[in-house]
């Protein structure tokens, strides 16, 4: 009986929760791996999962594939957790709310953070052209 309920509340983590607990776990292991590198290493990782014939691990990045397996961690779950980890609150908010899913979480993001960019050059460009003008 209490296998089931410990069973139940670990099921019952949010991803936050559960990417502090992989992160705690990936640093012990690889004391070596700096975490500005994990989420593109995850990237790699994940997309190595599901094709395996286009791509080939080699010495450290076959360890910590190795170490997810073991540890019954999907990459592409983990890659999937540290995209949601940099999204904005607001989104954030939503998706803790079940608003939204986590892929259109992401995908909204990543289209915030292109037109943000986008429209800052926009602006510089128009500065600078009222600047030339009023020369």
């Amino acid at each position: 009986m209490e296998v089931a309920v410990v069973k139940q509340e670990v099921s019952q983590k949010n991803y936050l929760e559960k990417l502090h607990s992989f992160k705690k776990s990936l640093f012990s292991e690889f004391s070596w791996l700096e975490s500005r590198d994990v989420c593109l290493l995850m990237g790699k990782l994940a997309h190595y999962h599901y094709n395996k014939n286009k791509f080939i691990l080699l010495g450290k990045e076959k360890e910590i594939y190795d170490f997810l397996i073991k540890h019954s961690y999907n990459p592409y779950t983990i890659y999937r957790w540290l995209l949601l980890e940099r999204i904005p609150d607001d989104i954030k908010h939503q998706l803790k709310n079940k608003e939204m899913s986590q892929k259109k979480a992401v995908s909204e993001a990543f289209k915030r953070r292109k037109e943000t960019t986008e429209s800052i050059c926009l602006s510089v460009k128009e500065l600078g052209l009222a600047l030339i003008r009023r020369m």
